[in-house]
């Protein structure tokens, strides 16, 4: 089904980049910042009313969720989550891609921006490598809460199994470059033992 979503909004004119999980698919957004999101409400690794509350805390972008429409559904659990649209598995494509048109009019047409915008204002990917700049964005997008250490490694590494000594070494990496890239001074505190928080202040 992912297959055919993704030939259908390229034969519209749309790029599209895909992901097998929850975890590959956060850490897809952190890098490549897109303008919607198409997900499963099924998904392997992580519960999809999950992933779309936590997209929604960090993010602007319009969220359709692909389900199945039954008696027991999750369709309003979603909604309520943070999702723009829900449709029933598998899609009509012609109809997936006139709500993915409408919901970027709308996007665009909306005033101000989200927190990736101003991620986007405020730092310059070319600048970090592909790790660093998913790390950054992770934490940015999270200003001022801590994210515990299993989180960022699953959203940046996309679930796959990573040392703490690894994290460590592109957390201190990140704390060297960030006068350089932001406008303003901004910090990683360190929670020992727990997690890292992201501040504009000490």
């Amino acid at each position: 089904m992912r297959a055919e979503v993704a030939s259908a909004l390229e034969g519209a004119g749309f790029q599209v980049t895909g992901a097998a999980d929850g975890y590959q698919g956060l850490s897809s957004i952190y890098e490549s910042r897109p303008d919607l999101v198409i997900m499963a409400e099924q998904l392997p690794g992580v519960i999809g009313k999950e992933l779309c509350s936590r997209l929604r805390q960090v993010s602007y972008v319009p969220i359709i969720v692909l389900g199945k429409r039954q008696e027991g559904s999750d369709e309003v659990q979603m909604l309520e989550a943070g999702a723009d649209a829900y449709m029933s598995k598998p899609p009509d494509t012609v109809e997936l891609v006139a709500r993915v048109r409408s919901l970027l009019r709308r996007r665009s047409g909306a005033a101000g921006g989200g927190a990736e915008e101003d991620l986007s204002r405020r730092g310059n990917g070319d600048d970090f490598t592909s790790t660093e700049f998913r790390l950054l964005s992770c934490l940015i997008l999270n200003e001022g809460r801590l994210v515990c250490h299993p989180q960022l490694i699953a959203e940046v590494w996309g679930g796959k199994p990573v040392s703490m000594d690894c994290l460590k070494f592109y957390v201190r990496r990140l704390r060297q470059k960030l006068s350089a890239v932001l406008s303003r001074p901004g910090y990683i505190l360190n929670h020992r033992g727990v997690g890292y928080r992201f501040s504009r202040t000490i």
